[in-house]
């Protein structure tokens, strides 16, 4: 089914109507369920609460491959087994809205805490990737030859190779906080920012 771009785009941060009907979202309430999904999906405009567009940057990406019909304006991806590949948090630092104001905290657990939000339709994504990796840092090799480092076979491994996790975050600004932390006005940043 082909879908008509808007002619105007709204943005939820605009007073008025916009943004009537998003989610709630209470950002750094105890818990994903008190807190609610940040929904920042161009798929279903109604739901949103979050201006932007997940995966930032390579926004631009999906909308090339709709404009050039090689993606459906609808399409959702499948973050089937896309659990991360380790546990982190939840954290006390993560129910104060004063303390993180520039990432979602539970963005790398969406698939879990919002698995009901999903299956009733709503799209919510990702906005952090966990995986683990080894490295292999070349410098180390003479140190280890020498004993200056000694393998513990949990983080340094006995060939040298380092296990690390690593986390690829996407941001999600709370923009009351972000004001809030550089002592401007929420209005004048809003104001600013569009």
């Amino acid at each position: 089914m082909e879908h008509s771009a808007p002619r105007h785009i709204r943005l939820t941060s605009h007073p008025g109507t916009a943004g009537r009907g998003a989610l709630p979202l209470s950002w750094g309430a105890s818990g994903p369920d008190a807190r609610g999904p940040v929904v920042a999906s161009p798929a279903e405009p109604r739901y949103r609460n979050a201006v932007g567009s997940y995966s930032g940057a390579y926004a631009v990406y999906r909308a090339l491959a709709v404009a050039t019909r090689a993606l459906a304006r609808d399409h959702r991806p499948d973050f089937t087994d896309t659990a991360p590949a380790t546990l982190i948090g939840p954290h006390p630092q993560w129910g104060d809205p004063a303390k993180i104001v520039s990432l979602d905290p539970w963005g790398h657990l969406v698939g879990e805490v919002f698995a009901e939000h999903i299956r009733a339709g709503i799209d919510i994504r990702p906005t952090i990737a966990v995986t683990r990796a080894r490295i292999t840092t070349p410098e180390l090799r003479p140190l280890l030859v020498d004993g200056s480092l000694r393998p513990d076979g949990e983080v340094l491994l006995d060939n040298g190779e380092i296990r690390v996790t690593k986390a690829a975050i996407d941001s999600v600004w709370h923009l009351p906080g972000l004001a809030a932390r550089f002592g401007v006005t929420e209005a004048d940043l809003r104001r600013t920012l569009f």
